[in-house]
């Protein structure tokens, strides 16, 4: 079996399930003029009900605004990050309904500037795969580790992106929300990709830039969670990581010698 060194450290390593937004690819770069223009979009609304972001536009949308109002960053444990569109339309549904607006007038008028947010861009997205990323899927795939993406976008979306990143080719199973009982932080998502794989989880390797990823990771009984802090950005939310890196660069696929395991009989 092929192994994954981090730190001086081999791990055996049949499989990798991969987060999608700010794990493969730079989440201001994919979301960030998508969500300042939802913002936008949502404050129109409430304004029309003489209303206002029930304590304050950061924390309902989980970001970070600058001098002007925009979008500049997000919080990295915060519902933009790690939200599923349902969990995030319930929030946001929830800032109309308290200015009073129905509850399904509410969740309806959410929907709607979504799909204005993603027609204001022409449905362009910015998809830059992080740094190192490329190297480390190349030397994997070549040595007969599986590839999986797990994540809160639904299925559709997150093969898109892969699709437009050129990244499509070298993933076995691509797993979104929409394919599962429950979301992150519930193992169902990794243990879907493991069976779509053919793998244990036990052999499997789960990354991921957030806390749900790892904790996701935890309860499905993975092998080694991996918190991934870009560019040394915080890492106090990924307390659940058995490892932390800031780069792909720290990470390395060491082939194992002839074929690499395959487990037929994951229930």
């Amino acid at each position: 079996m092929p192994n994954l060194e981090i730190e001086g450290q081999s791990y055996p390593c049949e499989a990798i399930v991969f987060d999608k937004d700010g794990t493969l690819f730079d989440f201001m770069e994919l979301w960030g003029a998508w969500a300042d223009e939802l913002r936008c979009q949502l404050e129109g609304e409430l304004a029309k009900l003489g209303g206002s972001w029930t304590a304050g536009v950061e924390l309902a949308l989980g970001v970070k605004c600058g001098v002007n109002g925009a979008i500049v960053d997000y919080d990295r444990a915060g519902p933009l990050a790690l939200a599923s569109v349902e969990e995030m339309t319930g929030a946001l549904a929830w800032q109309l309904y308290a200015a009073g607006l129905p509850w399904h007038q509410s969740v309806d008028a959410v929907r709607r500037c979504a799909r204005a947010a993603e027609e204001r861009h022409g449905g362009v997205r910015h998809i830059r795969p992080l740094p190192g990323l490329v190297r480390l899927l190349e030397e994997a795939h070549g040595a007969g580790i599986r590839l999986a993406v797990a994540t809160s976008d639904t299925t559709a979306s997150a093969q898109e992106h892969l699709r437009l990143a050129g990244l499509d080719g070298l993933f076995t199973a691509v797993c979104g929300r929409d394919l599962v009982r429950e979301g992150k932080p519930a193992p169902d998502l990794a243990l879907e990709a493991c069976r779509r794989l053919g793998v244990r989880p036990a052999n499997t390797i789960v990354i991921g830039d957030g806390g749900a990823d790892l904790e996701m990771a935890r309860r499905a009984g993975a092998a080694l969670a991996i918190g991934l802090a870009p560019g040394g950005g915080p890492r106090g939310h990924l307390a659940a990581a058995d490892k932390i890196i800031g780069s792909y660069d720290e990470l390395r696929i060491v082939p194992g010698r002839g074929n690499p395991l395959r487990t037929t009989d994951f229930p």
